[in-house]
């Protein structure tokens, strides 16, 4: 797959097709998952569900944003066990399959909810492990203008209609920093421009979904590594916050791995930055 084309032709769609998809290509997506789809913690078990559109009626009230479910024809509900990072892999493996279903050109859009247990009764999945991640896909509906949701706090909401889809959320002069947190000096040097490696792994980066386009997280590059930090944000929960920091992972690490063959993450706190209060390293790679 090319990581990064497909990371800037994706977009998350509101609204389908009343037409299903096929059986051979809904095998095609299984297929991918079970023999393709990228892992950051493989140990972990995980079990890819797909559902039809009647799923649609069971999720009603128990997941979508403030219980808004976007109606589509298909949904990927991925299953994990208990474990350290568990949504971290949650994360990356399901953003690797959206990324393999608009190379498919099929539409898709994360499903937020807030009670793993209440969707997995209301889907009655019989499985030990928790509902980690969902996603509706299909096939798009053509729209003449997208919109973007921009919240800085919930008294400031920003609304803009996006010209192109490849606008980035937050640009690589306020996600990456050298040396410590807020120091931009030195970045340019550092990552190149346009075709160079680092610099279109970051701006992969950028263009990552997150809850409500917070995106709160950014990068230190110091010692000849990368550090992902995650930052403090009123809006997103834990969940979330860690779902989106798999994503992250996911972008920066497909981008980069045209160059640079598969990329392995570091977990935890992978090293001592002095970070400002309530930031932490989420992350670590190497250069």
């Amino acid at each position: 797959m090319d990581y990064s084309a497909m990371i800037q032709n994706r977009k998350s769609v509101r609204g389908f097709l009343d037409k299903k998809v096929s059986a051979a290509t809904l095998a095609e997506v299984e297929a991918y998952y079970q023999k393709e789809c990228q892992r950051l913690v493989p140990s972990l078990e995980t079990e890819l569900r797909i559902f039809g559109s009647e799923a649609r009626e069971a999720l009603e009230g128990s997941a979508g944003y403030e219980n808004f479910l976007i109606g589509a024809p298909q949904y990927l509900v991925l299953l994990s066990a208990e474990g350290e990072y568990a949504e971290e892999n949650a994360g990356f493996m399901m953003e690797d399959m959206i990324l393999k279903l608009t190379e498919m050109d099929l539409g898709s859009c994360w499903v937020t909810f807030a009670d793993a247990d209440k969707v997995k009764e209301a889907l009655k999945i019989d499985s030990s492990m928790k509902v980690a991640a969902i996603a509706a896909f299909g096939y798009a509906k053509k729209q003449a203008k997208r919109l973007r949701l921009n919240i800085l706090s919930m008294s400031n909401v920003d609304i803009q209609a996006k010209r192109h889809y490849y606008d980035p959320k937050v640009g690589i002069d306020d996600m990456v920093f050298m040396n410590e947190w807020g120091n931009s000096d030195g970045v340019d040097d550092q990552i190149g421009f346009y075709d160079d490696m680092l610099w279109e792994a970051f701006y992969a980066a950028t263009l990552t979904p997150s809850y409500l386009n917070r995106q709160p997280y950014g990068f230190v590059i110091r010692d000849h590594r990368i550090f992902l930090v995650r930052k403090p944000d009123d809006y997103t929960d834990e969940v979330s916050a860690k779902l989106g920091l798999g994503i992250v992972m996911l972008h920066f690490s497909g981008a980069a791995s045209k160059w640079s063959g598969k990329m392995k993450w570091e977990l935890g706190q992978a090293g001592e930055l002095s970070l400002p209060e309530g930031h932490t390293v989420a992350a670590a790679c190497n250069l």
